[in-house]
This record gives C-alpha cells, sequence and structure tokens, in this order.
C-alpha cells in the first residue's frame, strides 16, 4: 500500500515537473527536494545503489553540456525512490519514449514539407522531464 501511495505521489509531482518544464523550460527545486524526500515512505538502504546512476547521468550532463542540471537533479532523487535498476529502467525508458516522439516528429515534419534543419549554433531543446515521467511510470508497471 506505502509503495503504491508513493508511486502515485511521485507520478503526481513529475506531473507537475513536466507541465513547468515544457511552459517554461525549467523544473523547480522543490520538486526534486519532494520526490527526493518521498524515498522515506518506502525507504530501502539498497536503493542508495541508484546514486550511481545519478551520477553517471551528471557526468553525461557535464561533459556535453546538453542536459540541464533540474534534470540532474530530478534524476538524483529519483535514483534514491528508484535504486539501480529502477533508476536504470527508468532511463531507458525515457529515451525510448524521448527518440520515438523526435522521430514521429521529424516524420510529421517531412509530410508537411518542412525541414527539422536549423541554422549553424541554433539549439534545439526538448523538454525531458516528460519523458522522465513516461520512463517513471513504465519502469514501475513493467519492473
Amino acid at each position: 500500500m506505502i509503495e503504491l501511495f508513493q508511486f502515485i505521489f511521485v507520478a503526481v509531482l513529475l506531473g507537475i515537473g513536466s507541465v513547468m518544464d515544457i511552459r517554461t523550460r525549467e523544473i523547480p527545486n522543490w520538486i526534486s527536494i519532494v520526490v527526493a524526500l518521498s524515498a522515506i515512505m518506502n525507504f530501502r538502504f539498497e536503493n542508495l545503489w541508484g546514486i550511481i546512476v545519478a551520477v553517471i547521468f551528471f557526468s553525461v550532463a557535464l561533459s556535453t553540456g546538453k542536459i540541464g542540471g533540474g534534470d540532474v537533479k530530478l534524476i538524483a532523487a529519483l535514483s534514491i525512490v528508484c535504486g539501480l535498476w529502477g533508476s536504470l529502467a527508468l532511463l531507458l525508458f525515457a529515451q525510448i519514449a524521448m527518440l520515438v516522439f523526435y522521430g514521429v516528429s521529424v516524420i510529421v515534419q517531412k509530410l508537411r514539407g518542412r525541414t527539422a534543419d536549423k541554422a549553424p549554433g541554433d539549439s534545439f531543446c526538448l523538454p525531458f522531464v516528460p519523458f522522465i515521467f513516461i520512463g517513471y511510470v513504465a519502469s514501475v508497471i513493467l519492473i
């Protein structure tokens, strides 16, 4: 019962974060803090191994500069909630969801006669929290 409550609680927080990320491309710190604190609801010492995933994600963000700090903080918070294997699954499902979304959007653009090309120096930024949300739900349901 506690696991279900924690799942719903975190899912609601990720839903709020998704809307905020889509609208402003920013994730408030309070969402990551509350997600991390929700680990207390169903704390298991072995879940702390999830920090390994957060460190790897942070390293990728630092080396590429393509991942926002809010995403890193949220993944770190979720890694404590989900543990090592849950965090890996979450990121895998999030990446798959993002690739499917991006692939479909490119196909739609081509069908409309538009190109997805951008001028050198332009940056394209997808909000990542909606995909983290999908990854979280998929990882909890499937694992």
